[in-house]
């Protein structure tokens, strides 16, 4: 009986396997140790801010209270019920204003990417609301309309809609025409191109521009508030200012921080790992 050189012994298939599963498990272990780098590096990079905090406390004295101070006031705050009142009513602006920004944003972004003669039309609008400085926004909506929430959630929304727009835009212009054709070539209805071919190429743009549009909301409503509210983060602040209580300041800011940082990281991270579910997996990071 004569072997054939090339056919592999019963020896060498056990060899392959055995070489398959070495690399498995290097590839394994580097794996857990790109984990481990990576966990540690964001706790050095949080540690690094909280040390900065700390050290700029004790240089400047009673100017920048400590984090124990901004944490004890922080409590104090939490049991009076007021800091839960302040940050529910600015997070119920944040997300009314948001949904209508994400809403009108995406529609007149993909409108303008499809037509030419669209983004023409609404190109001087486009232009102009993503000039015209924030705080003039604000101040004209509580001239125009008074000091009412309607006034500040309607400038929020001229506020985050241009930026909405410009990606959407972007991410419209850059889809595969062809896989398009392709689909209605094989007779595919309307439904099936939307959902299967346009929707994963402009998912994307649509969940980058929401994450950074809900921060870029978060920070201006304070602007807002600040100007003319009598409740919320920022009324707050401006509170805290007029007497020059640094501690109150801080308190509410860096819960605002934190607050902002859970929803980015988890709310807004989970639906981007669920709309990016059909690809490798996505490594979420903070944005704004």
């Amino acid at each position: 009986m004569v072997t054939n050189p090339d056919t592999p012994t019963d020896d060498g298939a056990f060899q392959q396997e055995q070489d398959a599963a070495g690399r498995a498990q290097g590839r394994a272990r580097q794996q857990r140790l790109d984990a481990g780098v990576s966990i540690a590096l964001r706790l050095l990079s949080y540690g690094s801010l909280l040390l900065l905090w700390i050290v700029g406390a004790q240089s400047l004295g009673a100017i920048l209270p400590g984090p124990l101070e901004t944490w004890t006031f922080i409590v104090r705050e939490f049991e009076r019920g007021t800091l839960l009142f302040h940050l529910g009513i600015t997070a119920q602006r944040v997300i009314i204003a948001f949904i209508i920004a994400m809403i009108s944003g995406v529609a007149l972004g993909a409108a303008m990417g499809l037509s030419t003669r669209t983004d023409d039309l609404l190109q001087g609008w486009l232009i102009t609301s993503l000039t015209i400085p924030r705080i003039l926004l604000f101040v004209m909506a509580y001239l125009l309309l008074g000091l009412s929430d309607r006034a500040l959630i309607i400038a929020l929304v001229i506020t985050v809609v241009p930026t909405i727009i410009v990606t959407v835009r972007e991410g419209t212009r850059a889809l595969d025409g062809s896989l398009i054709e392709m689909a209605k070539a094989f007779r595919r209805d309307r439904y099936a191109v939307w959902s299967k071919v346009v929707y994963p190429q402009l998912t994307p743009y649509v969940i980058g521009t929401a994450r950074g549009s809900l921060a870029l909301s978060w920070k201006m409503v304070v602007l807002g508030e600040l100007l003319g509210r009598t409740s919320g983060v920022g009324y707050q602040i401006s509170f805290y200012f007029q007497f020059f209580n640094m501690r109150g300041i801080l308190a509410y800011g860096v819960t605002m921080m934190v607050l902002l940082a859970i929803i980015d990281l988890g709310l807004m991270g989970a639906l981007q790992r669920r709309a990016f579910r059909w690809r490798s997996p996505v490594r979420v990071g903070s944005v704004g």
